[in-house]
């Protein structure tokens, strides 16, 4: 059997404990060893996951046991530590944000594409099977012209265990913006594709150096308006996920167990066509003449529930990069995500420090 053998670049980030797992789970990837640029939090994660810990990162890409490395270290180095393993030859796999500036991302996928290692990034809600409903539905023409979306992520980090640095903007390029707002971003890249401007706006709820809450618009060239809203000071707010086009809207919020959509009534057998197996929940509103309400207003048209549980499961990101790697595979989402991703986020910085649009 083929074996991918992976080092950790970095313990940094709290996602570590979604990556560790997957590489010690599988039986054809084996954790070697881990680098961190913090030696006390290097040789907490090394005893906590039985691998050696390796002080120079350096040394850790001239190992022989080392073919890939998984990077989840602060993000103001994700730049040297990519080019740095892709010059190794060894794969990559990184957290997001990929990197801080373009220029940053344009050298890292240079030196990527000329070594010809594989690469893949953290689109991790763009391979939940809710999220990609969305897609498919929008995909099927089901929705008809999508015009608008609205992606809203939120939580209360002060009851989050993060580094003592999370807040610093030397090291993070920025707060609800840069990280929660990062999953909006690679969502509305993978949804829509090429951005035409992005307007933000921002609050320092805490007082820190970094935003705490924060909206984005993002006008994109084939004429949807994304609306990107995050905030690292909320008690409870669901993660929001809204596709809105002319023939059809699709919702879904991230703590219930069943998605939502509403289309023309005539469209409900495609649907079924479209999730064979799935339970679907279809309650039909009849355009009625005299227009008494407003569910009278848009024709006849079904709602439709379905659970999500039942929806086609989807490999996470780092599983699709493994196994691009080992037996060639597709993984959807490569060098060229991380490229499209730092943009979206270097605009979205450049808007909230400037105070105006950004026009890409």
């Amino acid at each position: 059997m083929k074996k991918l053998n992976v080092a950790l670049a970095g313990c940094w980030h709290p996602h570590v404990n979604r990556y560790y797992p997957v590489i010690q789970r599988r039986e054809d990837t084996e954790l070697t060893c881990l680098w961190d640029t913090c030696p006390e939090r290097g040789k907490e994660w090394s005893a906590k996951l039985d691998v050696p810990y390796v002080a120079d990162y350096d040394e850790l890409l001239k190992r022989d046991d080392v073919d890939a490395v998984c990077v989840v270290a602060e993000t103001n180095i994700h730049k040297d530590i990519m080019i740095k393993a892709a010059k190794a030859g060894k794969h990559i796999f990184t957290e997001k944000a990929f990197t801080l500036t373009l220029d940053d991302a344009k050298e890292v996928c240079d030196e990527v594409k000329a070594s010809g290692v594989k690469f893949g990034i953290a689109y991790i809600r763009a391979t939940t099977p809710a999220f990609i409903l969305g897609k498919t539905l929008m995909d099927a023409g089901l929705l008809g012209d999508v015009n608008m979306a609205r992606i809203r992520n939120a939580c209360d980090a002060s009851k989050i265990p993060l580094p003592p640095d999370w807040f610093d903007k030397n090291i993070t390029g920025g707060g609800a913006w840069i990280d929660l707002a990062c999953h909006q971003m690679y969502l509305m890249d993978w949804l829509f594709g090429e951005p035409a401007e992005i307007t933000a706006s921002a609050i320092n709820y805490y007082g820190r150096d970094v935003e705490d809450n924060v909206c984005a618009t993002v006008k994109f060239k084939n004429g949807v308006l994304g609306v990107a809203e995050s905030s690292a000071s909320a008690f409870h707010a669901p993660y929001m996920y809204e596709i809105y086009g002319r023939r059809g809207s699709y919702i879904f919020r991230i703590d219930s167990d069943r998605t939502e959509l509403q289309l023309e009534a005539e469209n409900v057998d495609r649907v079924r066509e479209l999730l064979p197996g799935v339970d679907l929940d279809v309650k039909y509103i009849y355009a009625k003449p005299d227009n008494a309400s407003a569910n009278t207003l848009f024709g006849d048209r079904a709602i439709i529930t379905l659970p999500v549980a039942q929806l086609p499961p989807c490999k996470e990101p780092i599983e699709l990069w493994c196994d691009e790697v080992l037996y060639g595979k597709e993984n959807p989402f490569g060098i060229d995500c991380g490229y499209s991703l730092t943009r979206l986020m270097e605009g979205g910085n450049r808007s909230l420090a400037e105070k105006r649009t950004i026009v890409f």
